[in-house]
Order: structure tokens, then sequence, then C-alpha cells
């Protein structure tokens, strides 16, 4: 018998008391009420125990593997590498606030906006976690001994828009709660929690930032790390960057294309800017997308796209103001060992109610008439709502535990253009004109991860990138830059989107005629791991 099973459940068990916001949000509530220890003597606790489930993981005989075992053995080896790889070589701990403030406000938001207990002992566990907060961020103050202007910087803004989750939303929450002195107590709690990232926000700002480095790359050695251990994907960076310079030639190519068919005496990006001022106004954002999603999630029935996993519907809401500064659209759904909450939420980013008149009209047209359809089913259907759902109910449980970014942000990627090849719209090349535009945002995503973190790009060559090749207005391409900044793995966009493309075209190739889009689809959505593996596994090789 397989060693597998009870070395997974014991890294699982082990791994939720370390990240307990992380296991709430997964549907673990055994730390409910805790926010982790990242004191320097905790962190060396948790090192000495990823090594030793790594020496675990490498005795685990082969042999004893059957059906997806192999590929579970393989994820988890490789994820615990990572582990090690991200402590010694990216160094977040020492380098960034903001896994500090992430941690934070998930971890407080998740225990408000999910059904999962009776309200009363959810507020008990977020009491818990609120008096916890000052610890955290003394522990915070301690470690980041090197910290990033990039990262202080947007630490800084995170934590002063944290403010509307503790002074708003929380408060919000429990105040259905018909216990006063519970209340009382939360009250409390939740003054000292703000108190305390304030004083973080004041800290970073007046001893972080002047001594804060303006260097922000990972190197190319910690990217093939992240690149192998958390895709398994082992090919040379250079050929991964050769393979979305040519896909962006061609998706470029493709917009000249689609612009001349809506105004041939136009250049693309007078054509991209004529069709993005069509835009409901702000105050309107969310009614105008709550109402699309009724008729996306028709369309891919009708047009066999897929098989709708739930009829619970998603809804929308505005994304929380602690993730605000880097967040435009959002899915949240419960996690995959939740049994009792089913609330999903598709986040949204209005512009902010401060800005200037032209930020806010360069900042809607990503909201766009033509572009909400492929963000939604992006978010929605037949995207993330549609993909975690069936996930959550993989037959993996260390799958479902450690489950990639890529796979789940190139399924959501990808479906945009099956939506537009399945004829949504009816045709309007307006529509299609926002997809290859979202394409190339992608493209540019990928690229940049690549020169930021692996070819000493400036951060100015970045913004220059996503407004001269990816067509991304002012505002955007400075969000995006920042993104990418601070974190190098949203090429997983494209990446995914890259291997379910080859994938397909691999089947197609297979079975001919017999092949079955939605039954493709059907299956993909259904397997928790990178898509290297969920390729070997459709097309029946071995691990």
């Amino acid at each position: 018998m397989s060693e597998l099973p009870a070395l997974a459940e014991d890294y699982i068990v082990a791994t939720n008391a370390w990240q307990p916001g992380a296991a709430t949000a997964r549907g673990f509530h055994e730390h409910d009420a805790a926010l982790g220890d990242r004191s320097q003597p905790a962190i060396e606790a948790r090192l000495s125990a990823v090594r030793g489930f790594l020496e675990r993981a490498n005795a685990v005989d082969a042999a004893t593997l059957a059906g997806h075992e192999p590929f579970e053995l393989d994820l988890l080896r490789r994820r615990l590498s990572w582990e090690l790889s991200e402590h010694a070589h990216v160094r977040s701990h020492e380098r960034s606030p903001l896994g500090y403030l992430a941690t934070v406000g998930g971890a407080c938001n998740g225990l408000a906006i999910r059904d999962f207990a009776p309200l009363d002992d959810r507020i008990r566990a977020l009491i818990g976690r609120l008096r916890a907060v000052p610890a955290l961020i003394a522990q915070a103050k301690v470690n980041l001994t090197d910290p990033l202007r990039p990262h202080v910087e947007t630490g800084i803004e995170q934590a002063a828009g944290m403010r509307s989750l503790f002074l708003q939303d929380l408060p919000d929450a429990v105040s259905r709660s018909s216990d006063d002195a519970l209340k009382e107590e939360f009250a409390v709690a939740d003054d000292e929690a703000i108190a305390a990232v304030d004083d973080f926000r004041i800290w970073l700002q007046n001893e972080a930032l002047p001594r804060a480095g303006d260097g922000f790359a990972w190197g190319a050695d910690a990217m093939r790390c992240l690149l192998s251990e958390t895709d398994s994907i082992d090919e040379p960076i250079d050929a991964l960057i050769r393979r979305g310079e040519d896909d962006l030639r061609a998706h470029q190519q493709a917009l000249r294309d689609v612009a001349a068919k809506i105004d041939g005496t136009a250049s693309p990006a007078e054509v991209i800017d004529a069709v993005s001022r069509e835009r409901p106004v702000p105050a309107r954002l969310l009614g105008e997308v709550e109402a699309l999603l009724e008729r996306l999630r028709q369309f891919c029935i009708d047009a066999g796209l897929c098989t709708m996993p739930t009829d619970v519907r998603i809804a929308v809401a505005e994304t929380p103001g602690f993730s605000r500064m880097i967040t435009q659209a959002a899915c949240s759904t419960p996690g995959p060992f939740e049994t009792v909450a089913k609330e999903a939420y598709y986040y949204v980013t209005p512009p902010g109610a401060d800005w200037a008149r032209d930020r806010i009209e360069s900042y809607m047209k990503f909201f766009n008439t033509y572009s909400i359809a492929g963000v939604s089913a992006h978010e929605a259907y037949p995207g993330h709502y549609v993909h975690l759902t069936y996930l959550h109910r993989a037959t993996s449980r260390i799958g479902r535990f450690l489950m990639s970014t890529t796979p789940i942000e190139g399924w959501a990627h990808y479906i945009e253009q099956v939506m537009v090849e399945a004829g949504y719209g009816d045709g309007d090349p307006r529509y299609h004109l926002m997809q290859i535009r979202e394409a190339l945002l992608r493209l540019a995503r990928y690229r940049c991860a690549f020169g930021l973190h692996a070819e000493g790009w400036s951060v100015q060559q970045a913004v220059d990138f996503f407004v001269n090749e990816g067509f991304a207005t002012q505002v955007i391409a400075e969000r995006e830059t920042r993104r990418g900044v601070v974190g190098p793995n949203y090429y997983a966009y494209t990446m995914g989107k890259h291997q379910i493309l080859g994938l397909r075209e691999k089947l197609r190739g297979r079975d001919g005629a017999a092949f079955d889009l939605r039954a493709f689809h059907d299956a993909f959505m259904q397997l928790p791991f990178p898509v290297a593996s969920i390729e070997r596994i459709m097309l029946g090789a071995q691990a």
C-alpha cells in the first residue's frame, strides 16, 4: 500500500496550522480564530517540517502508486521544493509587507462573507483573528529586514485600503448578530486591529520606505524554479519567451484585421479607443455585470461549451477595499473542502470616488460594453466559477489542496477565445476586437513577467510595453506593471492558454471527427493538476 495518502494528509494538517486564513478559505475550520505565527522560530520550524515532508515524498516507492497517484506525488514534491526555493531565493517574508497584509485581510474577510457556521460562532473566530493582528504586524516589522520599494509602496496603499474592511465590511456583517455583548467585544478587537494596521502603514512610510531597495527582480534562477516547481514547466525561458513573442505578433495582426472591419480609415488604437468609449456609467457598472451573467450562462449551455456543474448562481459585489489596488475583477468561491457555505462572489472594482474625471474615463474603458462580456466569461461563466466548482469535486485530495494557478488562469483566459469561436455576440467584430485586446494584455503580462524578473527590464520599459504592444491605457499599464513587479506569476494566463490550446489540438488530431469540445472541457475542468500532468492523463501517458 502506498505511503502517499498518509503523507499527503500529514502535510495538509501541518499546512492548515501554518496558514490558518488559507485553511478557512479552503474549507477547513479547525483554526478559524488564528492568523498564524510568523516569528523566526516558527518560520524555522516550518522549513524543517517541509524538508521532512520532502524526504518522505522522495522515499515513496513508485511501484506502490495507482491511478492518479503518480501525478499527485509529482505535484507534492514540486510544491514542497517551491516552498523551500521561495524562502531561500525570493524571500518575500523579508522583503514584502504584502503577504502579511493579505493574510490579515483575507483571513478576516473570509469569516464575514461565507455562511459556513452560525454568525455568532464566526464572530467569535473573527474576534480571535482581530486580536492576533497586532502580534502578526509586530512580527512583520521584525522580519522585513530587506524591504523592496515597489512592495512597500503597494503595501502602504494596501494598508490604507484595508480601513474599509475594518470600518465597513466587518461591522456590517457583525451588525446582524443579536448578541450585544459579542458585538461590543468585536468592536474593541476591531479597533485594536485598525490601530495595528494604521501603525504598520505609518511604519512602512516612515521607516521601511526610506531604507527600501529599488531592486525587485527575482532573477532567472528563481523564475526557473517557479516554472518547474509550481507549474511543472521545464522548458528553457528563452523558448517560452519566443513562443510568447510569436503569439503577440499574431494577435497584433489579428487586431489590425478586425479593427479594419470596424473602421478601415482609423488606426487600430483609434478603433479600440472608439469602441472602448461605449461603456456604462460607473454607478451602473455592477448592475450591468449582473444582468449579463445569466445570458452568458445560457449561451454556454446552448453552444455546447460545457455542462454546468451547479444551479447555484454567482453573486456580483464590489471588490473588498484591501485588494482594490491591484484587482479590477475577481472570482471568490467557497473552498474545495467547504461542506456548508455555497456563496460565491464575482468581485468588480469600480473607479475611486475621489479620482479625477480623466482617470475615471481611462479606467472605465477596461469595462466597456464589449469587453465586459469577456471579463465576465473569464470570471464566471464558463470561466473561474464553473471551473472551480468542478475542481472542488475532484477525487484527488492533495490535488484539490494544491491547485495550481496556471491551469486555473489559463482556462479562464482560454475560454474568452472560445466564446468568440462559438459565435458570442452574433459575429459583431467589436466583441472580437475586445477579446483580442484582452489577449494582448495577457501577452504583455507574460512578456513583462520575464522581462522584469529575468531580463533586467525597468518599470518604465514594462509600462511602455503594455501601452505600445498591448494596447493598454496608461492607467491600466501602470496597474499591470505594478502587479508584475510585486509578483511575476501573472504569466499564468497566457502560459496556461498556450498549454490548453496545445492539448486541444493534440486531442483533435487523435480523435478526428469524434472529438467532442464539451467532453474535453468537462474532463479538463475536473483534473486538479498542472496542465502538463492533465495532458499526460488525457492522452493516456504515464507520469
